[in-house]
């Protein structure tokens, strides 16, 4: 058979069974060259995969391991809004006055004092209390550091969990410390 054909010619059940009647023939379309077939047999035996993360054969067995894929999604599913954070609490309290003054005080205190951050002050009313808060942090572990720079003047700050401005959070690198 020629390999430019692109028809292939089968003989139809009537001449297989061995009868005398004359039959058309099947004529089905091939599209691909009489030696495909062989040529892909040739080419995995001559490039067995070494193990099942392999992919020394062409990329034609490329399956994701369970473990790696489970890894995946869980990456995924991860995706961080940058609104969501942490603050720093340092006022909690009934006295409206009390809080814009803790507010303005703690502005003076940390122009003076902090050095590598200039952190915002938010004031706020959470029924039944006014509330204080400072900083932005994406990073739990960065707010509880700068918390504890604030309780040698503010005691009662510690960090919660806030809404914050993406556009104010320190980037990953920053030293905050306290001026000397």
């Amino acid at each position: 058979m020629s390999c430019a054909s692109s028809e292939t010619t089968l003989p139809s059940n009537s001449q297989t069974e061995g009868t005398s009647e004359k039959s058309s023939a099947e004529v089905i379309p091939n599209n691909e060259p009489e030696n495909q077939a062989e040529s892909n047999e040739e080419i995995e035996d001559s490039y067995p995969l070494l193990s099942s993360l392999s992919d020394t054969y062409l990329n034609r067995r490329n399956e994701i391991p369970a473990g790696y894929a489970r890894i995946k999604e869980e990456i995924e599913e991860k995706e961080t809004d940058l609104f969501e954070g942490y603050r720093v609490q340092i006022y909690s309290g009934p006295d409206v006055a009390l809080a814009d003054t803790t507010a303005k005080h703690f502005r003076v205190w940390s122009a003076a004092n902090i050095d590598g951050y200039v952190p915002e002050t938010y004031t706020f009313f959470k029924p039944p209390h006014y509330r204080v808060h400072v900083g932005d942090f994406h990073d739990r572990e960065k707010a509880i550091e700068f918390s504890n720079l604030l309780k040698r003047r503010f005691r009662d700050s510690w960090v919660v969990y806030d809404r914050v401005n993406p556009y104010n959070v320190p980037d990953d690198t920053t030293m905050i410390y306290i001026k000397r």
